[in-house]
């Protein structure tokens, strides 16, 4: 009978130790990095301005380059020399190798001031992607802009957004 019991101890024991198994263990890394939320203002006292526009039949468009020295054309339409610039911005807070993205909208209505008449504007802003180098970096806002065939006279305005997305 005892050799019976160590028999059936010994099955036993060989039975756990089959299904025994290794435990090992290894170290990971947590990290974060905390930076500041970037900015985006306009610069005081500039402004997306294609400048003065002479009524003409047929309308046309006007096409402003978003660049600190901006240029202005249009196929149909003459304007007066100066009194146009593009929407300058400056974004500060950046993060260096951060990359960011600027959007803005795909067209923005202006309204003839103390008037119903609208415009469309259809914007573009310079850089539309950029990897930070600095803490802040300028961007520029031009655009196309739509004068009707019977477009009434007068100053428009309108306001739009520019999108900061990193």
């Amino acid at each position: 009978m005892k050799k019976l019991i160590a028999l059936v101890a010994l099955f036993m024991f060989a039975a756990v130790m089959s299904y025994a198994t290794e435990t090992t263990t290894g170290t990971g890394t947590a990290k974060a990095k905390i930076v500041a939320a970037a900015t985006i203002e306009e610069v005081s006292g500039s402004a997306l301005d294609f400048g003065t526009i002479f009524k003409k039949t047929g309308g046309g468009t006007v096409t402003l380059t978003a660049d600190p020295s901006p240029s202005r054309t249009s196929s149909t339409l003459t304007f007066g020399a100066a009194g146009f610039s593009s929407d300058h911005f400056l974004m500060s807070n950046l993060d260096v190798g951060t990359t960011y993205s600027l959007s803005v909208p795909d067209s923005v209505t202006i309204t003839k001031e103390g008037g119903s008449e609208t415009m469309t504007v259809v914007p573009n802003v310079a850089p539309t992607s950029f990897s930070a180098d600095a803490a802040t970096k300028d961007v520029y806002v031009g655009g196309v802009l739509t004068v009707g065939d019977d477009q009434a006279i007068g100053q428009y305005s309108g306001t739009y957004l520019v999108t900061v997305t990193y």
